[in-house]
């Protein structure tokens, strides 16, 4: 979902017979788009952060539930 950004890019750059041609300095646009691009993959870094922790999270708790149930078992039995 959103914009994509390589096809943002073809927008922002000059080109010339298909080859991209470099400038002497970059342009607001530029520099707009790098600020993106830099807010976006940050973001996206932080989502998979937040999914790999909370996977961890959610084995931990499947584990000490396990556990608590055996050890219910194990007192209900002796």
């Amino acid at each position: 979902a959103g914009v994509q950004l390589r096809d943002l890019e073809k927008y922002i750059n000059p080109t010339l017979g298909g080859r991209e041609v470099p400038t002497a300095s970059p342009g607001f646009d530029r520099w707009i788009f790098e600020l993106y691009r830099t807010a976006i993959e940050t973001l996206q870094g932080i989502a998979w952060m937040l999914l790999v922790f909370f996977v961890f999270a959610l084995i931990a708790y499947v584990i000490v539930r396990i556990a608590e149930g055996r050890k219910e078992q194990g007192s209900s039995q002796a």
